[in-house]
């Protein structure tokens, strides 16, 4: 299912901004690293009207870490509700070190089916099996699929990417270990005419 399929692939860093004195400066590289939907859930800000539904994670917790806090490999992009259910707790899996589509899969019912003990984890932890969670993705599962059969432009419009994409050109990091990245940050590649109409 479209929008629904978690990565096969650990996540690679597509940036490395360094040097920002507060993590919520890292917003606009962290939406694009992750293409502006949750690392856990997959529910994009696309599907969202509510601005603040989305929270920057830490995934080693400040109350553990407190030095990570604004260390950009320890921040990740997620919903406002697996932020909240992860909380400070630790263990869970790093999608930057294991392929999250090796832990979990998203059934047509809108139940996340766990493949692994990681993936055992994944969903205890952040309740991806709650019901109203699948009841939600139940209903997007099957609204995508009568939009992409009725209506494929509405279908594209919910599948692209947000309209307020940031350019990360001007933004000035302290450094930058990935320096050439911003050329290809999803603001460029629409500005070249090179965005995909889904992701």
């Amino acid at each position: 299912m479209e929008g629904f399929n978690y990565p096969m692939e650990q996540h690679a860093r597509r940036h490395g901004p360094v040097g920002y004195a507060t993590y919520e400066s890292y917003r606009p590289w962290l939406r694009d690293e992750f293409y502006f939907r949750c690392v856990y859930c997959l529910h994009r800000e696309q599907w969202n009207t509510d601005d603040s539904a989305f929270h920057i994670d830490h995934f080693s917790p400040v109350a553990v870490n407190p030095e990570l806090r604004i260390e950009y490999a320890n921040l990740l992009y997620a919903c406002s509700r697996c932020n909240l259910a992860k909380s400070d707790l630790v263990g869970l899996p790093d999608p930057c070190q294991v392929a999250f589509g090796e832990c979990l899969t998203i059934r047509e019912t809108g139940h996340v089916e766990t493949l692994n003990d990681l993936g055992i984890r994944l969903s205890d932890t952040l309740k991806l099996n709650e019901t109203r969670r699948v009841e939600r993705r139940h209903r997007w599962i099957r609204t995508l699929s009568c939009l992409s059969r009725d209506n494929p432009s509405l279908y594209r419009e919910f599948m692209s990417f947000p309209s307020d994409l940031d350019d990360l050109r001007p933004l000035r990091p302290l450094s930058n270990s990935l320096p050439d990245s911003v050329k290809d940050c999803f603001f460029a590649q629409k500005e070249k005419g090179r965005l995909a109409p889904s992701y």
